[in-house]
């Protein structure tokens, strides 16, 4: 019982820290297996491991049971899609997905703006921010494939029949436009894909300046109520 309280301590203590590892291992992981052959499938695997380290920061907040209960939505509706293949399923998983990464970034945002020292956890949870938006919005991005077929092109031209756009792929163009890189390799051609890419573009940068500068102020506040700074003087 002492040697798993002491791990949870260090789990609490380093969780922003662990969930940017994962969030980093989850998005390098398809094009590296696509590199060697292997399915993308893999790339799922540590997407759920991102997600339950996300539903995590939930314990002993006021969303912990319903981080739970959505974890418990996506893994059983995506056993259910491998086993069953509907389609309804996949939507219903990708949806418990999107459930879980807006709860966390609801308890991270908390945790950045509230008052109190610049932390290396504050900082981590900056970037985990960051990262889950873009995830979020590649799941999105997922269902408005799945619910209206040919909302993305690839290439400047329709998909071959029979193939879709994988989640892989939508993840992909999904931090594309966050970080507004625009390589054009994968376009948005439905409206609610188009929307949805202009809202992460503006929401990205937005959030880049607010939380610098809200970090940058959290950083000077010590000085300034020691009276060394210069924030009020004329």
């Amino acid at each position: 019982m002492r040697s798993i309280r002491n791990l949870t301590e260090a789990y609490s203590r380093y969780r922003f820290a662990c969930l940017f590892v994962s969030l980093l291992l989850t998005l390098t992981a398809a094009p590296v297996f696509s590199a060697m052959g292997m399915s993308t499938r893999v790339m799922e695997v540590f997407l759920g491991v991102s997600l339950l380290a996300a539903v995590l920061l939930t314990v002993h907040r006021w969303g912990s049971r319903v981080g739970v209960g959505l974890i418990v939505v996506f893994v059983v509706a995506r056993v259910g899609y491998v086993l069953l293949g509907n389609k309804g399923l996949l939507i219903t998983s990708q949806g418990g997905g999107v459930g879980i990464c807006l709860l966390s970034l609801l308890i991270m945002l908390r945790h950045i703006l509230s008052d109190g020292p610049v932390t290396a956890g504050r900082i981590f949870a900056a970037l985990d921010v960051y990262m889950m938006i873009g995830i979020m919005c590649g799941l999105l991005f997922n269902i408005f494939e799945e619910q209206w077929p040919g909302s993305f092109s690839i290439q400047g031209g329709a998909l071959p029949e029979g193939s879709k756009v994988q989640l892989a792929h939508t993840l992909y163009f999904s931090f594309v436009t966050l970080g507004t890189l625009g390589y054009g390799d994968i376009l948005p051609v439905s409206g609610p894909a188009r929307a949805l890419a202009v809202m992460e573009s503006i929401g990205g940068q937005m959030y880049l300046v607010v939380v610098v500068a809200r970090l940058v102020s959290l950083y000077q506040g010590p000085a300034d109520k020691n009276g060394s700074g210069t924030r009020g003087t004329a």
